[in-house]
Formats: C-alpha cells, structure tokens, sequence
C-alpha cells in the first residue's frame, strides 16, 4: 500500500469542525460524501492504485496467501487461477473490484505527501504535497498512514554499489526491458523475494550467484493440507463455476482456509507441539529437496527456530541451486567493482546484480512530521514504540494502518487491515460527532502496552537469534514488527474504544456535552420516523 487517507468532519456539524478546501486541490462534488460524519481524500504517491502488486514485477512475483482469502472479506472471487496467484492477477482483482465499487472515486494520483504539521490552535493537520514537480496544501481534522511497510525500497549499503557497470536492479524496482537470457546473474539475499526470483532467471541466465548471509527455512506451502501432493495447482473450470454458482460453498471453503491460516500461531510458540511438529516437516522437505545430502542439509538448514523470519514456501529455490548453472555462497561480500562482485573468496565477475535485500523497516514516515509541540518520531529509526500498531505517541488524530507492533507475522493481513480500519473509522464517528477536537494516546500507556508486548513476545520464535526485519533487521533485540497475540485476539482488542487509554481534548473546553444539543435525535425530527424502532417481535 502506498496511500495516504485524511478525514474531514463535515461543515454542518459542531462548530470547531469546519471544512477547509483547497482551491488549488482536484475535486469533484463527490469526492468527499462519506456517510454522515465525514468527507474523505486519499493522496496516492503513484500514478494507479495497487501498492505492493502495482510496483513488485519482478519474474516470479507472487503471493504466499491462498488466493481464496486473500481478498477484500466482501468481494469474493470465484475465478482464482490457482491456489497461490503470482502478483498479476492480485492486481487485476484489485482493479476490478475498484471499478465495480467506483474505490478511486476519493483518490488523487501522483500525490506524495512530504510534509505534516499538526495545529494545536486549530486541530488541524496542516498537509503539503508534492504533484509532478508542483506543491499543494490541504489540511484535515485525522490524518490517516496506510502506505505500508514494505514498500521503501532500498540499495544495500556495500561499497562500491555504484561503481558497477553491468545491469544493478532491485527486486521492488525491477525493469523490465533487460534481457537476462544466457547473462552471469548475481542474486544478492535470500528473502522471499529472492526464493521466487531465483528459479525463474535460473532457467535463463547463463549462470547463476546467489549470494547469501545465513540459511533460512523452506516451508511446506501454507493450508498444504488443501493441496495435491503440497504443492501450488490449478482450479478447474468446473471447480470455479462451482464457486460461481454456489456462493455458500465458496464461503465454506475460504472460511476453511482461513481458519487453519489462523490457527498457524500456536506453531509460532517456543516449545509447542506445534513449533516441533513443523519443524519436523519442514526439516523433512528440505532434506528431500536438497537430495538428502548431509552436506547441504547442514548448510541450508537453519539453526535457529521455524517463523523467526517471515516463512516462504519457495517452491523449486532450493533446486534451481543445485542445477548447473547455479551457485551459492555464504563467503562474506566485501565490496562491489565495475566487473562483479567481491567476496571474501575472490571476485565473481557479473553481468547483472539483482539485489532482492528488502526494505526499510523502520515505521519512520517518509514525510517530515511534526506533532504535538513540534514532536517528532525520529525515534522510530531505531526503537518505534507505538500502540496497538495504531497510534504513535504525541501524535494527535493520527492513525496508522500496520503501524508497529501489528499482525503482520502471521494471519491474513487483509483482514487484519479491514479491522483496523473499521476501528478507525469507530473513532472518526466519535470525534465528529461528540464536538472532540484531539484525540491522542497516553505517553504512559505507550511504555505499558510495549512493556507488556515484549514480555510476551519472549514466548515466541521470533527472538529465537535469526536476523529478520520483525526485529529491525537485527538479530537481538526487541520484535518491533508483530503483535502479542493471535489475530484473533487482535481482533477482539479492536472492537472495543479504550478510551481511557487517551488523552481527548474537546472544541468546546467549558463543557464536554455541548454535543448533545437540543436533547433531541436527529430521527425524531422526521414526523414520519418509527420512534419505536428498538422493539422486536
């Protein structure tokens, strides 16, 4: 995701809430119809919608969610090509159910926001966008973070990155017009982007580096127990004009994939059954995949536990390493020249260097932010210390969807996203219609929450000693990536508004129910209303 979301409460609300508009700001009449409470704009960095699957085009690019649930929880889709769909059809999901809903009607294109500056006076988000070289201004009453975590990408930090004068991509900036047929290809990491990239320009390339720090875990495909020998397949047309036809029977089989997608966590506890049973399986189909070889089978399979780092099924990784065309080494890179690169081992001369080293990880805003008396996260570099992966202190009326500390490990995110964003919507209603100018999260309920995130987090893998972006890229440290809990239990947390966990400030200092009004609903000005709505048969 890569969007941007603000909020406004509409003019003929409470006073404190009036609508400032841009002049200089495309809009149309209804850009900003929302329900009754608020007007919504979303800025969009890029030139279409999409985010991950609009920039990720690298060969091989796919998803490690059953198509079935990863979707919008309303929009099913019966036509999934396979169990697993590569990054294309995601998109083109997307596109669609966006033209059918009419999605984009709030988004402006080409729109980075470089600059919020939070009002006290006036509590405001003072906003500044950069449009194709141009800058406007806009403000809102809640500014809303949904650009995502794993979308700023960047070079890894090795001399002489930029001496090389061969073909230098990186996996979330890919271009397409090189041609790597027959090319010396050098892979730098061994992520999952990496594990899908790599067997695709094996059977390519003339031959093949993947250059590697430490060993990660091959899993077994996700729901593997829904798949033919445990492995991706093709539905059928029968199987999917069954889906089509038989809405009930796709929403028993989703909610079967979600449900054990689910229950995954408890495999992600230190010393569950569950922890050693995928340990053994998992040890089992790498041992297989690397032909049973003692030799590789000490040197690819980790020692750290399974789910310290994000787990990739990687179907045909391991083998496209063993053909012969392909090589990998462990050997340290100590610097990159004109020709290749150099290791601890000697210098590999390259014609192309794909570096599939992921991103930066740290929750900072890729914007200059100022809160609360000129605040700013700079901290979150190095420590990002937030609340429910929502809130970020000294922040007021600031909203993040997958902020630190969220479900990002485990589960399906797009539900967890669609919680999230319902329960910020729950807290838009509250501040447009109780007349709340600030809402802004405890300073001491921050240190608690993280207090209390951390001890938890000790139960499970992801302190188990793997260098992972869960932990910053580190290898000790604190999980500052996943959340304490099940995405159940997550789940449950949100449906609640902790409102003691806040401090709210409200337009109307002298009395906080200056919102109730006249004493009389809105409903009950229609002489036409059921004034007895609430009794039931």
């Amino acid at each position: 995701m890569s969007m941007i979301s603000t909020l406004r409460a509409p003019p003929t609300h409470q006073t404190g809430f009036q609508l400032w508009r841009n002049p200089y700001a495309p809009r149309n009449e209804n850009q900003f119809k929302y329900g009754d409470f608020m007007d919504h704009i979303i800025y969009e960095k890029n030139h279409d919608i999409g985010g991950t699957w609009l920039e990720n085009r690298y060969p091989g690019v796919a998803c490690d969610v059953p198509a079935h649930i990863y979707t919008f929880s309303w929009e099913p889709n019966p036509d999934w090509s396979e169990f697993y769909v590569g990054g294309e059809e995601i998109f083109q999901y997307m596109k669609r159910t966006t033209a059918k809903y009419d999605l984009a009607r709030d988004v402006v294109f080409n729109s980075k926001v470089v600059e919020a500056i939070w009002d006290q006076g006036r509590g405001k988000w003072e906003l500044k966008i950069e449009q194709e070289g141009r800058f406007i201004w806009d403000e809102c009453d809640i500014f809303i973070n949904a650009s995502g975590i794993l979308n700023k990408w960047k070079l890894p930090s090795i001399e002489g990155i930029n001496a090389f004068k061969g073909h230098l991509v990186h996996s979330a900036k890919w271009e397409d017009t090189y041609d790597f047929a027959g090319k010396r290809v050098g892979i730098i990491g061994n992520g999952s982007s990496a594990l899908q990239i790599v067997p695709k320009l094996q059977e390519v390339a003339g031959h093949l580096v993947n250059f590697m720090r430490t060993p990660t875990w091959i899993s077994a495909t996700y729901s593997s127990e829904l798949l033919p020998d445990g492995k991706n397949f093709y539905y059928t047309e029968e199987q999917k004009s069954e889906f089509r036809n038989n809405p009930k029977l796709l929403n028993e089989y989703r909610k079967k994939i979600e449900s054990g997608f689910n229950k995954f966590f408890y495999a992600l506890l230190n010393d569950s059954p569950a922890q050693a049973a995928i340990t053994e399986q998992y040890t089992q189909i790498m041992s297989e995949r690397l032909g049973n070889d003692p030799e590789l089978i000490k040197k690819f399979i980790p020692s750290w536990r399974v789910g310290c780092r994000r787990l990739s099924p990687g179907e045909g990784y391991l083998e496209a390493l063993q053909a012969p065309n392909a090589k990998y080494t462990w050997d340290p890179i100590e610097r990159i020249t004109e020709k290749g690169v150099v290791t601890s081992a000697g210098e590999i001369e390259l014609d192309a260097i794909v570096c599939a080293t992921g991103f930066d990880v740290s929750f900072m805003p890729q914007w200059k932010m100022r809160g609360l008396n000129g605040s700013t996260l700079d901290k979150w570099r190095d420590d990002p210390e937030g609340y429910l992966g929502i809130f970020a202190p000294s922040m007021p009326n600031y909203f993040i969807v997958n902020g630190p500390n969220c479900p990002v490990g485990h589960g399906s995110l797009l539900s967890v996203m669609e919680w999230t964003t319902e329960y910020i919507i729950r807290w838009a209603k509250k501040i447009a219609s109780e007349n709340i100018k600030a809402v802004m999260v405890k300073p001491n309920v921050v240190r608690e929450w993280n207090v209390y995130a951390q001890e938890y987090l000790k139960r499970t893998v992801w302190t188990s000693g793997c260098r992972s972006w869960y932990k910053n890229g580190k290898i000790e440290g604190k999980v500052t990536a996943t959340y304490p809990g099940s995405v159940i239990h997550y789940k449950e947390v949100l449906e609640t508004i902790r409102g003691e966990d806040f401090n709210i400030e409200y337009s109307e200092p002298r009395n906080r129910f200056g919102f109730m009004g006249n004493g009389f609903t809105a409903l009950e000005m229609d002489e036409d209303a059921d004034l007895a709505f609430y009794m039931y048969k």
